[in-house]
């Protein structure tokens, strides 16, 4: 469309009705008619779906990939896989690529597709150089500066992850299982129980994940590279919840971490982008505490929030999570309208509880796998270790 035929921004909701119900546009094409330009065309594709809740106009098909994944579908997406479709085909317009490649591997498919293939071509010995966007690059130190540990392993970079979300492995196999070889294994942690340990070594121009460690703010020139070093931190340390207040209750925003400045540090920079939040010491619940992986419990974390609706929604909208959990969770969240009827409040919050129950037990499955895999390795090295018993013929 030329430029001089756009409308202007930010949208009325007239024009929204017309594109979006009546001419029957996608969220994305909608971004094209209005010329956004993001570092992505996901975070262009949101801020339009933040527009139409705002100016209360329903999505046709809200949260496909949450709530309408049956073994039925499933069964059909084996056999369209086995048939050669990529996990993209796959998912069409109804759910993500992500989705389907979860859904296959629970159910033991033989995965050929991208993400697969990338792992399974990286040799023990081959390490690819990043190739990445700068976003790319600033989400990686998000996350880095949050969940990973990183350490010198001969002339490799290595990335490790502990981990009992199976959705956050797989998030970590994604990310980096192009650029060099991924291990995954059982790791017994006397405070935490079981959980799976991964690594990942990476060659030299991943040295930015060193900084990433020691000055991670240091790396921000901008709003835009803020959001997505937000997005990968928010990825490894926040948590979308939702707070009932009396019969009403809305969803707010946490990020925990032990170092107080940087908290501090990105504090400044949601000062900036005007959002309200607040940073305070939290005592650390004992049992959750361990149940999370953290090793010392008795360490005193910092938390920002954020609850106001409006400043929920926006960051919601303009960072671009990965961590499927995450990304679930949004999605439902960003549905909640502003002073929402009891009708729409009751469904979007039984669609809520429905996605923590599916991904606790999740969680649970995971952990058991760990148990079940370490036990199992720990026979088999105790039975190496035995004796070899001496035969009546090797006794002079």
């Amino acid at each position: 469309m030329p430029k001089e035929s756009r409308p202007v921004w930010p949208p009325t909701r007239e024009d929204l009705q017309r594109l979006y119900v009546e001419q029957k546009l996608s969220a994305m094409k909608i971004a094209k008619v209005y010329g956004l330009c993001y570092a992505s065309e996901k975070t262009a594709e949101s801020t339009v779906l933040y527009h139409l809740r705002m100016n209360g106009i329903a999505r046709r098909d809200p949260a496909a990939h949450v709530r309408k994944v049956t073994d039925a579908m499933v069964d059909e997406w084996v056999a369209r896989y086995e048939k050669g479709e990529s996990l993209k085909q796959i998912a069409g317009d109804v759910v993500e690529a992500a989705t389907v490649f979860n859904r296959l591997h629970k159910r033991g498919v033989q995965l050929r597709d991208k993400v697969e293939a990338q792992i399974k071509a990286v040799t023990i010995h081959e390490r690819r150089p990043f190739t990445g966007s700068m976003a790319e690059k600033l989400y990686l130190c998000g996350l880095a500066a949050g969940d990973f540990g990183v350490v010198r392993h001969g002339r490799s970079v290595r990335a490790r992850l502990g981990t009992t979300h199976p959705a956050m492995s797989t998030l970590f196999k994604m990310l980096l299982g192009r650029f060099g070889p991924v291990y995954e294994y059982p790791k017994l942690d006397h405070l935490s129980g079981y959980e799976w340990s991964l690594d990942c070594d990476l060659d030299e121009t991943f040295e930015f994940l060193f900084a990433a460690k020691r000055a991670p703010l240091s790396l921000l020139a901008d709003e835009t590279s803020f959001l997505a070093f937000l997005a990968g931190f928010f990825d490894a340390e926040g948590s979308i919840y939702y707070h009932a207040k009396n019969e009403r209750g809305s969803f707010e925003l946490s990020i925990a971490n032990k170092d107080f400045a940087l908290l501090q540090g990105i504090g400044i920079w949601l000062d900036k982008l005007g959002i309200v939040h607040v940073l305070r010491s939290v005592s650390v619940d004992r049992e959750r505490a361990i149940e999370s992986g953290i090793a010392n419990p008795n360490e005193r974390m910092w938390r920002i929030v954020i609850w106001r609706f409006t400043d929920v929604q926006r960051l919601l909208s303009r960072m671009e999570l990965k961590h499927p959990e995450k990304m679930a969770k949004a999605e439902i969240a960003l549905r909640l309208p502003y002073r929402a009827s009891r009708t729409v409040r009751k469904t979007v919050l039984e669609e809520w509880n429905s996605l923590c129950n599916k991904l606790d037990l999740e969680c649970r499955e995971y952990i058991e796998q760990a148990r079940l895999e370490y036990e199992k390795k720990s026979r088999n090295r105790d039975n190496n270790l035995k004796p070899a018993l001496f035969s009546d013929s090797s006794v002079k």
